[in-house]
């Protein structure tokens, strides 16, 4: 197998967006994703990755399939491990890394299925170069992940590096504050088209309409990102990755004035919203602005079609009656943008729905997604 041709590859994505996700893929690369858990699997050419990895806004991780296979042991672990000819991926002097997930039962634990990986990895690699690969956990040139669930396990080499979602802009955030990459996929659930107007009336500090922003004027995140591992890796040459870099500097749109808005009542939520607005380079292009989303009508003054926002919730966040606050925000953006749209990400959503059916809204959808080990919902509403 050559590491220049149409390869597979998996990208890693919030439980519950792998739909985003393949979609994004697909529209992206021009090929077929294939579903899986957290996960979306395709064939595309080393290109085509760093493609994702530059362009992608709904999925956190790319990786080169190295290898698949059955395995309900640790040996048939290290046997599947050991089978690819890694000598076109990794340099003779370059450090490399296992980090490994389980899900399911199993008599050993995901550091013994990391320490038996990288055995296979340095054996297989000594055999074939007379090389013992050196190891560092700490910062490695070259990383991989051994993912087994039940008995269907996969390996993969990081071609991204740090996750996707921590974005360029992101140099202030709030206490509960959405993932970039879970906002990226809200509008496309919304269906939002940068045609539309679009308002964030908890928009804490500010990473759904600076998504939306990034999304209206085709820019490539990724491009601004550090580090990423595929500058390391011997499969992308620097001639594909400065091409690439070039052409897609030259499809992003220059800032302008858009459509789409952002209010919070908290003054330092707004002052952290303006500073990632500005790191991101959209200084102008989205218009932030005080006010109270129990009383929207007091401070919008035009109509808005889609609202999507990641309203508080839970004592945490002052709420010791969430559905008493659910029902004023949701009678509040009837009153201010009658015929708008709602998508909303929220923990409870037997009290939000109950909430907004109480008040008039017809909730449409509810997604489970889950964030790190706590769910939440996506709910879409209409009026």
């Amino acid at each position: 197998m050559g590491f220049r041709d149409a390869l597979k590859f998996f990208a890693t994505c919030v439980t519950g967006l792998e739909d985003i996700a393949a979609a994004e893929v697909s529209r992206l690369l021009g090929v077929e994703a294939i579903v899986d858990v957290s996960k979306v699997f395709f064939e595309t050419e080393p290109e085509g990755c760093a493609l994702l990895n530059y362009s992608a806004k709904s999925v956190n991780k790319v990786y080169l399939l190295v290898a698949r296979g059955e395995a309900r042991s640790l040996a048939e672990i290290e046997g599947v491990a050991a089978s690819p000819n890694l000598v076109e991926l990794i340099d003779r002097g370059q450090s490399f890394a296992v980090r490994a997930e389980r899900h399911g039962r199993h008599d050993f634990t995901s550091l013994d299925i990391a320490a038996v990986v990288g055995e296979a990895i340095i054996e297989s690699y000594r055999n074939a170069t007379g090389v013992r690969l050196r190891v560092d956990l700490n910062n490695p040139d070259v990383e991989f992940l051994a993912i087994l669930r039940d008995s269907d396990f996969i390996l993969g080499l990081n071609t991204t590096g740090l996750s996707l979602h921590h974005r360029y802009y992101r140099v202030r955030h709030h206490r509960a504050g959405l993932s970039p990459t879970v906002a990226h996929s809200m509008l496309m659930i919304a269906g939002w088209q940068p045609s539309e107007s679009l308002l964030d009336p908890f928009c804490g500090s500010g990473t759904i309409p600076i998504e939306a922003a990034i999304h209206a004027l085709n820019i490539h995140p990724g491009l601004r990102m550090k580090n990423l591992a595929m500058t390391r890796l011997r499969i992308f040459s620097h001639e594909i990755l400065s091409g690439l870099r070039e052409r897609l500097m030259g499809e992003e749109e220059a800032p302008r004035p858009l459509d789409i808005a952002g209010m919070d009542a908290s003054p330092k939520a707004l002052s952290d919203a303006e500073t990632n607005l500005e790191r991101a380079g959209l200084k102008g292009c989205v218009n932030l602005s005080a006010g109270d989303a129990l009383v929207l009508e007091k401070f919008i003054k035009k109509p808005y079609s889609k609202i999507v926002c990641n309203p508080p919730f839970g004592v945490r966040m002052g709420l010791r009656d969430p559905y008493s606050f659910y029902t004023k925000a949701f009678m509040s953006m009837r009153r201010a943008l009658p015929g708008a749209s709602l998508t909303l990400i929220a923990s409870k959503p037997v009290v939000v729905t109950r909430a907004l059916e109480d008040v008039g809204w017809t909730v449409t959808g509810d997604r489970r997604i889950m964030l790190g080990s706590i769910a939440g919902h996506i709910i879409t509403a209409e009026q």
